[in-house]
């Protein structure tokens, strides 16, 4: 069974570098956020240090003594009772002293297999130090030593980090691909409230499943009817921004806020070739204020009818053609 639906060929390019026995030591992985390139890097890691599968349970616990990560740590050290939670707040980068720490571990053998995979999730978050510290390991890797550097954002790594490693591309999953994924992460899930996830996820599964149980027919239903309508008369938009402006919204508000432009564009697709202008302004401005609205902290109610005023303004410019 695969379980990276929609990575085959990523996974086929590493399967194919360990099957020849000169894997690189050095991998990126490279694409949007939450296409499961942690989940990927984790397996490739084991498949590396424990290929007999013999500590399978090990690794599934983060456990194995030989697969290294590194992340961001929590702002304030956890009690000795405590665990990471989504409440958890983390520091800003990877430091240079984790990038240390990491490189006087890796001058021990490893504990369990000749082999050590080290995992830094994300490479975009190290600290300018520790991205410098970290590029002296990927010059001259200790034996045995793979590293895998998730990244979100590859283009803004330093050069001579991308330049001594190999890249992995992810890209956005496929419908089909996005509904067998989102059925397996939450088989409770209605095949609406699916769709709805699919819609808003952009092809990465972790995205969608941000906005899971936030039964957002509701919101979709109303900007497809303003996009159809026009909303003549603020109705839809009006009703909107009174739901979405209160404090427990939020997370609708921001499900709102990522797929209101994804929906122009959707809808300019349809239009014929004297409307599709009218159609990429809407998008521009509606991408633009989703941008600012959580940067600025805009006030909410008035985001959220501007965004209705985009949504109508298409079929205002089309009844005016």
């Amino acid at each position: 069974m695969n379980d990276y639906l929609g990575h085959d060929k990523a996974w086929r390019q590493f399967a194919t570098a360990y099957e020849s026995g000169k894997t690189h030591h050095g991998w990126i992985l490279a694409g949007p956020r939450g296409l499961g390139k942690s989940a990927f890097a984790l397996r490739a890691s084991a498949l590396l240090v424990d290929p007999e599968n013999a500590y399978s349970n090990m690794i599934a616990r983060g456990s194995h003594p030989d697969i290294l990560s590194v992340k961001r740590l929590p702002k304030e050290a956890l009690k000795d009772d405590e665990d990471i939670s989504d409440a958890t707040e983390f520091k800003r980068s990877i430091t240079v002293d984790q990038i240390r720490s990491l490189q006087q571990s890796l001058t021990t053998r490893p504990g369990l297999s000749d082999r050590r995979a080290i995992i830094i999730d994300a490479a975009d978050d190290l600290e300018r130090g520790g991205a410098n510290a970290l590029l002296k390991s990927l010059e001259e890797p200790p034996v045995g030593t793979f590293f895998f550097l998730i990244s979100h954002a590859s283009d803004r790594l330093l050069p001579t980090i991308r330049s001594r490693c190999q890249i992995l591309r992810f890209e956005a999953l496929s419908d089909s691909d996005m509904t067998h994924a989102l059925q397996r992460a939450a088989p409770e899930v209605s095949a609406t409230e699916i769709d709805a996830l699919i819609r808003l996820g952009n092809g990465t599964p972790g995205q969608a499943l941000d906005f899971l149980g936030l039964d957002l027919k509701e919101i979709e239903d109303a900007m497809t009817s303003i996009l159809r309508t026009g909303d003549r008369d603020n109705a839809l938009r009006s009703g909107l921004s009174d739901k979405l402006a209160l404090k427990a919204a939020q997370p609708r508000y921001e499900a709102f806020l990522r797929r209101a432009p994804a929906l122009i564009a959707e809808y300019t697709r349809t239009l014929d070739a004297a409307q599709v202008r009218n159609g990429v302004a809407a998008w521009e401005a509606a991408s633009s204020l989703a941008a600012r609205a959580i940067a600025l902290s805009l006030d909410k109610q008035s985001v959220v009818f501007q965004m209705g005023s985009l949504l109508a303004s298409i079929q205002a410019h089309k009844a005016r053609n």
